[in-house]
């Protein structure tokens, strides 16, 4: 789920556009409404677009006022408007590590990923690895220093991918979709190596979770090994997000809660 750019009151630094102190608890709130409302509690739900941990702790607040007691992990990265990927998870999932992937990873002088992967190992109720991820946008593809960068994180993530031998889930906002020129590139490094597309599992209309100009788009992704694609029993994406802008900036992220749909993916309890 991409949080729209989830911020504190404080200005951290120049690209830093913090939130009124009325504004952040009425998002907080409406977030909180949203977890526990449409998306009925997901016991582990992977989160775009939050500044700090403390913001995610303060919508585990929300959510046990509601009867959710959710855990929260996020590790800052180096994105220099202070947007992080993060997770917030309830029993009885387990976690016993959590860290980056390639976050010190360099390119042309700077930081490959502004937002490094993130990588849980969950320990129960099953034995996985889940993946956050923000991928470079596509903004200024037109560029080739950009194409460059998109590539070189989808090359090496989905390389590290291939290379795991036990379950693993990456899910995120890819920014790539299929069948749209330079901007699918991402999408196919990614559709090249072992691991199946959710996606699949839903009728072709129904495969979008932004809308750009009107048109649908799948900006969001989960991706599974292959020894982890038959415990999946369904996936499912959230309505009511994408392609509102009108009523996403009037009500400054409140109804509707962000710009992207969520994504769900529902697990067999065996195995």
């Amino acid at each position: 789920m991409n949080l729209w750019r989830l911020r504190d009151i404080r200005k951290d630094s120049r690209l830093d556009k913090p939130l009124s102190s009325v504004v952040l608890n009425r998002r907080i709130q409406a977030l909180a409404d949203f977890i526990a409302g449409p998306l009925q509690a997901p016991h582990m739900l992977a989160v775009q677009e939050a500044e700090n941990r403390e913001l995610l702790e303060a919508l585990a607040v929300r959510l046990a006022r509601q009867g959710w007691r959710y855990r929260v992990v996020l590790k800052e990265g180096n994105d220099p408007s202070g947007m992080d990927v993060g997770l917030l998870y309830r029993e009885p999932v387990r976690i016993t590590s959590v860290d980056q992937l390639f976050a010190e990873q360099g390119f042309h002088g700077h930081s490959l990923f502004s937002r490094p992967p993130l990588r849980v190992t969950v320990q129960a109720p099953r034995q996985l690895q889940l993946v956050v991820v923000h991928l470079r946008s596509a903004r200024g593809l037109q560029k080739p220093r950009v194409h460059e960068k998109r590539q070189s994180q989808a090359a090496l993530l989905a390389n590290w991918a291939a290379e795991q031998d036990g379950p693993l889930v990456v899910a995120g906002d890819f920014n790539t979709a299929w069948d749209a020129g330079r901007f699918s590139d991402s999408y196919e490094r990614f559709a090249a190596s072992a691991l199946f597309n959710l996606w699949k599992l839903l009728p072709k209309r129904e495969r979008y979770s932004f809308r750009h100009r009107c048109r649908p788009q799948a900006l969001d992704h989960i991706w599974v090994s292959p020894n982890l694609e038959t415990s999946v029993s369904r996936m499912a994406a959230s309505r009511g997000n994408a392609g509102r802008y009108q009523s996403l900036y009037g009500s400054q992220g409140v109804a509707p809660v962000s710009d992207h749909d969520a994504l769900v993916v529902y697990f067999s309890t065996g195995g």
